[in-house]
């Protein structure tokens, strides 16, 4: 049988519903312990913060005054050379999207010629074989 850490021991006995609970609450006051020990925070303001924030390494961060790098500012390019190659790069991909934006609209434009044509030549053929019993007849 695994023995719970002397800390845990009065979860032993609990279950369902009472257990989650007991979990959340040991949770948060480990948590309050751990901003404790790594701010200055009294309790009263680790217990807002931690509320606030829902995560205690974020209210540890906070308190440090870590910020959390802009993923767009980590995006951009850093030296010139990457820079004018992005400039390229965005040329390149501006005429591939209009070369294939001008091949797609002759294929359209031919489709479209050919379908035309089709029935232009089937009209032709209905005009031609109305004729045919005209002449036929007398």
């Amino acid at each position: 049988m695994n023995a719970l850490p002397p800390h845990l021991q009065h979860l032993q006995h609990l279950q369902g519903e009472e257990l989650m609970a007991a979990i959340k609450q040991e949770y948060f006051n480990q948590a309050i312990a751990f901003i404790l020990r790594q701010t200055t925070y009294d309790e009263t303001t680790a217990v807002e913060r931690l509320n606030e924030l829902k995560d205690p390494v974020k209210v540890v961060k906070s308190y440090l005054g870590v910020v959390q790098p802009d993923k767009s500012d980590a995006a951009k390019p850093v030296s010139k050379n990457q820079m004018k190659y992005g400039e390229i790069r965005k040329f390149m991909d501006a005429g591939a999207r209009q070369y294939n934006m001008q091949k797609e609209m002759r294929a359209k434009q031919q489709a479209y010629q050919a379908q035309q044509q089709e029935q232009q030549q089937h009209l032709e053929q209905e005009k031609e074989q109305e004729k045919e019993p005209e002449q036929q007849g007398p």
